[in-house]
């Protein structure tokens, strides 16, 4: 018995380095060539893998290209989300969030990403559908975090809380892919100073001279 539950564990883990090879080798092409110049054998090849360990792992193709987009967004979140659970100061924690990358990944790819994701919704109304329901599940979870963020900051927030989040997701997503295509590496902690700015949070917890 003991050595089936050793082989299930090793299979689940077998299952989960394939999904992450696949997941890596999709971010790659989408970002390189745009959805339609990744098509399911040139990612399953591109991670080494058949067309069939492919689709064991991911419906179609529009399933992993959701899969990553949800992977980025709960990055983002989960990096604010973990900031505002600890128990600290409102100066500290303005700190921390300003001197943090947002979620940022460690690599060009996400600005592309998140601007292909949005093209992908402009030009296919089935993808549009299913953009739209998993941008507003992100988009409310953000949107009860700024709650949070002035919560704990004993401020009001300037507009409405989903409109905020939006314009959060906006903003990370257009500074990313300006750092791709313009400007080379920002700045570390500049796109997380970018939205303090514009909540209207940039001067908050800074000393009086």
């Amino acid at each position: 018995m003991a050595k089936a539950i050793k082989q299930r564990l090793t299979r689940q883990e077998s299952r989960l380095e394939t999904r992450t090879k696949l997941l890596e080798s999709a971010a790659q092409l989408f970002a390189r060539g745009g959805y339609e110049g990744a098509s399911v054998d040139l990612i399953a090849e591109s991670a080494g893998y058949s067309k069939g360990a492919f689709y064991s792992n991911f419906e179609s193709k529009e399933a992993i290209f959701l899969e990553l987009l949800d992977i980025h967004k709960r990055r983002e979140i989960d990096a604010l989300a973990a900031l505002l659970a600890q128990d600290i100061p409102a100066s500290e924690l303005l700190s921390l969030i300003r001197s943090g990358e947002s979620g940022r990944g460690s690599d060009f790819r996400i600005g592309l990403l998140s601007a292909e994701f949005q093209l992908q919704a402009c030009r296919d109304k089935t993808f549009a559908k299913t953009y739209a329901k998993l941008h507003r599940t992100h988009r409310d979870t953000m949107a009860g975090l700024v709650v949070k963020l002035f919560a704990k900051l004993a401020r009001t927030p300037p507009s409405a809380p989903k409109d905020l989040a939006d314009i959060i997701m906006g903003l990370t997503t257009g500074l990313s892919l300006q750092e791709t295509s313009v400007q080379g590496p920002l700045r570390k902690g500049f796109i997380n100073e970018a939205i303090l700015l514009v909540l209207g949070l940039d001067r908050v917890g800074e000393k009086r001279a």
